[in-house]
């Protein structure tokens, strides 16, 4: 019928912000943590500094410079990827980080540069979160800052697999040389680390 919604279920719920930054940074949280997200000492760790700062960076990476360029944008959690999340908190090594996405509106035609930093901008926070956190590990010998840059090295390479609908799919799609190059720079680090 002409102008019905329907109403999405509880599988298709999305959710806007505040509540989708609670409902991600919990999933992703849960997702790295595991079993270590019971101890209050968990909180303080570096993995926890990486999670919040290296997801929180990305998402807001996104979308900052989506608005940047001209685009409404806004950080959404939806339902099946929060599942997915923490579902792979308690599948064996493997871990999937897709709580949500930032929801991008052009109202005047969206610029190929504006996409493309964009969706590149997440990623690259993440590595250059691991990259200072690497060099700062080399000056001071803290496990704490490896840690960190460890968790961010992930939370970037994750995202730059070229699979829909991360992020590396729609910048090698975009411009294959720039995903080539972070890709490397990501899976560099991961060797590393």
């Amino acid at each position: 019928m002409y102008g019905y919604r329907a109403r999405p279920s509880l599988l298709g719920r999305e959710y806007g912000e505040p509540l989708s930054w609670i409902l991600g940074i919990a999933a992703i949280t849960l997702a790295i943590g595991g079993s270590r997200v019971l101890n209050p000492y968990f909180y303080l760790s570096g993995y926890f500094g990486g999670i919040l700062v290296g997801f929180v960076g990305h998402e807001l990476a996104h979308r900052q410079i989506a608005k940047r360029y001209g685009m409404a944008a806004e950080f959404i959690a939806f339902t099946p990827g929060l599942l997915i999340t923490v579902i792979s908190a308690f599948i064996p090594f493997i871990v999937i980080l897709a709580p949500g996405y930032v929801r991008t509106i052009s109202y005047f035609g969206s610029s190929y540069r504006g996409v493309l930093n964009s969706v590149a901008g997440g990623p690259a926070v993440n590595l250059a979160l691991a990259m200072l956190g690497f060099a700062a590990h080399l000056i001071t010998g803290s496990r704490w800052i490896y840690t960190f840059a460890q968790v961010n090295t992930w939370i970037g390479l994750f995202n730059l697999l070229p699979i829909p609908p991360l992020d590396g799919e729609k910048i090698f799609r975009l411009n294959p040389q720039i995903w080539i190059a972070m890709f490397l720079i990501a899976v560099a680090l991961y060797i590393v680390f």
